[in-house]
């Protein structure tokens, strides 16, 4: 064989590999089996009708018999997972420094429904992950966004392992997060925990910076932002499920539909919105609206 024919070779060879890496699209083969209809989660809670990311909107949301929650946690100064939104607590609560800083038992003294009103002050003290897992799996599937980023590890993964563990969680609780190697390190630590991949196509929306301080924004790099790197991200890192902002390209939404992915689509909250949503038959949708967004899957099925 000549030289030229052994470079051509190669060179059939580098694209087809490029090519399996960054435009083919295996079919779905994880953890998460079919669901019967689209599943309706409450965004931190209840959405709109309760306290940001507290235990009590998330019961209010059980007791509304919504199919599951979507709340986030991150880690205590005592290394503990609490669930709480954002990185500082000076808007949710009257305290002030971010969350790291505080040990939960400082943070259990917080309150999230002085600031929300509505008849909740005094009534939802900041919560840990197992108090999440203890109350709500047992009628309802728990997400639970996990918030670190870089590489560096910082024993959140550890933290929400041994939790799942404990409650033998395993098929209740789906830990999502926009960091990759998050789920990849959870996966390591336990194959049979339900890990989520979550993305946009931008990188901060209007409604995200409406609510978030400047300096609690953490950008979303670029490389996550291009489904060509987030294919071959979910073929090393294996996500049972995809957690997909309303905004992502709708041909990408309806390639990995095809393709059997369970994807859960957010935050949608007005009633045409979450009619197109509910047409993708997605596995489930994330909405601060879940009473509305019920009634419409329940309309479309007959319930």
């Amino acid at each position: 064989m000549t030289i030229k024919r052994v470079l051509v070779l190669l060179g059939l060879l580098l694209a087809g590999g490029l090519a399996c890496l960054f435009v083919y699209e295996p079919d779905y083969a994880g953890l998460v089996p079919p669901a019967q209809r689209t599943l309706v989660f409450a965004h931190r809670g209840f959405g709109d009708g309760g306290p940001d990311n507290s235990l009590v909107a998330a019961k209010m949301a059980m007791d509304a018999r919504m199919d599951g929650v979507d709340v986030d946690g991150q880690l205590s100064a005592d290394g503990q997972l609490v669930i709480f939104h954002d990185l500082s607590i000076d808007r949710l609560t009257n305290g002030s420094g971010r969350v790291t800083s505080k040990t939960v038992a400082e943070l259990r003294t917080l309150d999230l429904g002085e600031k929300f009103g509505r008849g909740f002050a005094g009534k939802a003290p900041v919560a840990t992950f197992e108090d999440f897992v203890r109350e709500i799996t047992p009628r309802g599937i728990l997400m639970v966004e996990l918030k670190a980023t870089g590489a560096k590890a910082s024993g959140i993964e550890e933290a929400a392992a041994a939790i799942i563990g404990k409650y033998n969680a395993h098929e209740r609780v789906f830990i999502s997060s926009f960091n990759p190697i998050v789920l990849y390190r959870l996966k390591r630590i336990d194959p049979k925990i339900r890990t989520v991949l979550i993305f946009m196509d931008t990188n901060w929306n209007a409604e995200l910076l409406a609510e978030i301080p400047k300096q609690d924004l953490v950008n979303l790099p670029w490389p996550l932002r291009q489904e060509p790197i987030r294919r071959v991200i979910r073929k090393v890192i294996g996500p049972d499920a995809l957690s997909v902002n309303h905004e992502v390209d709708e041909d990408t939404i309806r390639r990995l539909r095809a393709k059997g992915w369970p994807i859960f689509l957010w935050t949608i909250d007005d009633e045409g919105r979450l009619n197109w949503a509910l047409d993708h038959k997605p596995y489930g949708v994330i909405s601060d609206a879940p009473g509305l967004t019920q009634q419409l899957r329940d309309r479309r099925s007959g319930a």
